[in-house]
Formats: C-alpha cells, sequence, structure tokens
C-alpha cells in the first residue's frame, strides 16, 4: 500500500508496509486514550508473542477530529475508535476493486480448464518427498495452463494489476465469492487479536482456512461497540491474505 505525503499531523510518519510485513489488527476497549492506543496495540501483540514493526496507515478516516486518531494521512490512519472509522466505506472499495479485479482474470484465463492451487501438490509431496520432490510439485503447478495465462500476464513489464497465482483458488469460486471476500478482508487484516483476548489468523492459505478465519474476526468486529478502537500494526508474523487482493508471493 502506498500513501502520498501530505500535510503532517504533528505525529511521526506512520511506518509504510511492504510485502514482507503484515497487517495485525488489535482490538482495544473503549476509553483507552488516544494517545495510548498505539503503545496499548503494540503491548498486546507482544503478551501475544507476535513482533511488530510500529503501526501502520490501514483506516479510512470518517472524521476530521485528528486528535482521537493515531496518525493520519492522506485519510487514511492507524487506528481510533470505531466511530470514526469509515469501515462501511473499505468494505465497499474492496468490493467494487474486487469485481474489477475478477472480471480481469475471467478474460485472461478464458479458454483454460480449472487449475488445482499449489496446496494439492504440496500435499502430494508432504505424502511422499522421496518420490514427489518439492521441484516436481513446483513445476507440475506451474505447468497448468491456468496458471500460465496469470503467470503470462502478470510479466508484462510495468503490470498495473498482477493477478497473484496464491489467490487462483478464490478466482475460481466464482464472482459472488471472491467479491464478498475481498470485502470480508477489509478490515481483519492478516492476522486479528480480539479484545477477549487470543489471536485469530488463517490456518493455511487454503480458501476454506482464510474464510473461517475471515468470518471468526468479522464476527468480533460486528460485537464491538463504537467507542471500542481498532489499531493497524506491521507485524512480521503476519503472512499476507491472498484473499484480500494485495499482491501474495508465490509459495
Amino acid at each position: 500500500m502506498h500513501v502520498s505525503r501530505t500535510a503532517p499531523t504533528g505525529r511521526r510518519r506512520p511506518l509504510q508496509p511492504t510485502r514482507a510485513v503484515g497487517t495485525a489488527v488489535v482490538c482495544l476497549p473503549a476509553g483507552t486514550r488516544p494517545a495510548d492506543l498505539a503503545a496499548a496495540a503494540t503491548a498486546t501483540l507482544a503478551a501475544r508473542g507476535l513482533a511488530t514493526a510500529g503501526v501502520l496507515p490501514y483506516f479510512r478516516a470518517s472524521t476530521r477530529r485528528t486528535g482521537r486518531l493515531v496518525d493520519c494521512w492522506n485519510g487514511l490512519t492507524s487506528g481510533g475508535p470505531i466511530g470514526c472509522l469509515d469501515l462501511d466505506g473499505m468494505r465497499a472499495s474492496a468490493a467494487a476493486g474486487a469485481a474489477n479485479v475478477w472480471r480481469l482474470w475471467h478474460q485472461v484465463v478464458a479458454g483454460t480448464r480449472p487449475a488445482q492451487p499449489f496446496w494439492v501438490f504440496a500435499d502430494k509431496y508432504a505424502a511422499d518427498p522421496a518420490r514427489y520432490p518439492l521441484g516436481k510439485a513446483q513445476s507440475d503447478y506451474l505447468a497448468q495452463p491456468r496458471v500460465l495465462a496469470m503467470a503470462t500476464h502478470n510479466a508484462f513489464p510495468g503490470q498495473v494489476c498482477p493477478l497473484p497465482p496464491a489467490t487462483l483458488e478464490a478466482f475460481q469460486a466464482g464472482f459472488g465469492t471472491y467479491v464478498n471476500l475481498a470485502s470480508l478482508a477489509a478490515i481483519p487484516g492478516d492476522g486479528f487479536a480480539p479484545q477477549s483476548g487470543g489471536w485469530l489468523s488463517p490456518r493455511s492459505q487454503r480458501l476454506a482456512d482464510i474464510l473461517a478465519y475471515l468470518s471468526t474476526a468479522n464476527a468480533h468486529l460486528t460485537q464491538m461497540s463504537g467507542d471500542a478502537a481498532l489499531v493497524a500494526v506491521a507485524s512480521p508474523a503476519c503472512q499476507h491474505l491472498p484473499s484480500n487482493l494485495q499482491e501474495a508471493s508465490y509459495p
């Protein structure tokens, strides 16, 4: 995610995330002072044994009262009370973007047969590494015409809309599923720390596990009051979700 520079709010500029850093969303109780939100979120993740690398701009702000927010840049904030965040707008924007991406993918792979996701080949390798080595698993996966079509699209110089192979399973689930997944993934980030304790993240990059994570995280979000707070923290411990339309690395 890239955030252009705007007039500062008097606070240090938040960390700009890279592909190596995932987004952890931390839930904090109502009444947490704005000045304490960043430290409280970092401490929450540290208590769960997760490394952190500072807060990052992730949420849309729905208020001009920046004193209630954690850093503000170009309409984005690292966190604040839910009532000050435009979560509905984030979901709608994610869904609209996903609709366009899925239509592009549908054109790119037209005429190709459905492909198996990489985890199918990884499971075969894990079951018998001697007879089915990792290199064979990788080459078999990449040789599928649909995966080749996506890879060819991605190889175009200056490609502005790559189609990550790790998103294959979500693409193939259909237009409605892909759009709904994007909406579900707009808020929870790559990992989610509920206010009640614990830590939520996908068990694997399989679509079923990602959906289970997103369903649970969004259920927690719907139970939170508007005075409770969300803070986005950069964490190397979080693996990027392929279903959130961010670039994802080939396994």
